[in-house]
């Protein structure tokens, strides 16, 4: 009596009694291996959901639990911050970490999942959180915007994944906007606008964060540190003479160039921060409040 051959690996109906020789059968049809190929060609870039015979969505995997876990987020941060997120896939963190895409598809399910949790476990890890809620709501706002800037100067790619229209909605990201929504509103505000005031607080973070992330980008593909670039700019300009028609440039600089990218754009950020929450909070005084 032929044995029962138990699932398929795609879509998890029932296979029916096992053949008597031969290869077991790991899919129902042509169409649930294809897809399952498909899947592995594209290390889990697409967002797949399991599906039963019926065509509705199976049961979602948690992924990224348990020690393993852990370990490979450690290897995709670590990757990550070496070579730009663009570089984590599901192969190449299974190749750092001396194991196999299958096992790392077994934990994640896909490169989605797996970058949701990077995201978490860099903003609620020791260095992330939400500041104390003692104080006023605008010290709670400057609080949380320095705690995202800070993630952001360690990891300048993070921007490039949580400055978008869809953001990875784990739990850290929405306990950040819940902590600012419900600051503004106790300035005052309703929530809808407490929402908007949120999100263009947050706008300005990112978008000083890109300088982080784009002057990174530029140092690895340059090779040129960022006050050798002044000093070759500078040149270029006298000997042209835009720096005779520009003393502005003199002006704003002290006639002293950078020393570092880093000190320049973190003294812009807070600058600008205090002047950003003013008017998002309401008044001009409130940031001192």
């Amino acid at each position: 009596m032929d044995a029962a051959s138990g699932s398929c690996a795609e879509c998890g109906t029932g296979l029916g009694p096992a053949a008597g020789t031969g290869r077991p059968r790991r899919y129902c049809s042509r169409s649930c291996q294809s897809r399952a190929y498909r899947r592995r060609r594209d290390e889990g870039r697409r967002t797949a959901v399991p599906r039963t015979r019926s065509g509705a969505p199976g049961p979602r995997r948690r992924a990224g639990g348990g020690a393993a876990g852990a370990g490979l987020v450690d290897v995709a941060v670590v990757l990550a911050d070496a070579e730009g997120i663009g570089a984590v896939t599901l192969r190449s963190v299974a190749h750092r970490a001396g194991t196999t895409p299958g096992e790392v598809r077994r934990v994640f399910a896909n490169r989605e999942r797996l970058v949701e949790a990077m995201v978490q476990r860099l903003l609620a890890g020791p260095h992330g959180g939400e500041p104390s809620p003692h104080g006023t709501p605008v010290r709670v706002l400057a609080g949380l915007a320095e705690t995202e800037w800070q993630a952001y100067r360690r990891h300048p790619w993070l921007v490039s994944v949580l400055a978008s229209s869809r953001p990875p909605l784990v739990p850290a990201v929405l306990d950040a906007a819940r902590a600012s929504v419900d600051a503004f509103v106790a300035l005052g505000l309703d929530p809808p606008t407490a929402l908007a005031r949120y999100v263009a607080l947050s706008g300005y973070v990112q978008g000083m964060a890109l300088l982080l992330l784009t002057e990174r980008d530029e140092a690895a593909r340059s090779g040129t540190a960022y006050p050798a670039w002044w000093v070759q700019e500078v040149r270029r300009l006298d000997r042209t003479g835009a720096r005779r028609r520009h003393p502005w440039l003199d002006d704003v600089s002290g006639g002293v160039l950078p020393a570092a990218f880093a000190t320049d754009v973190d003294a812009w950020f807070r600058d600008g921060l205090d002047r950003v929450l003013a008017g998002l909070a309401g008044g001009d005084g409130a940031a001192s409040a």
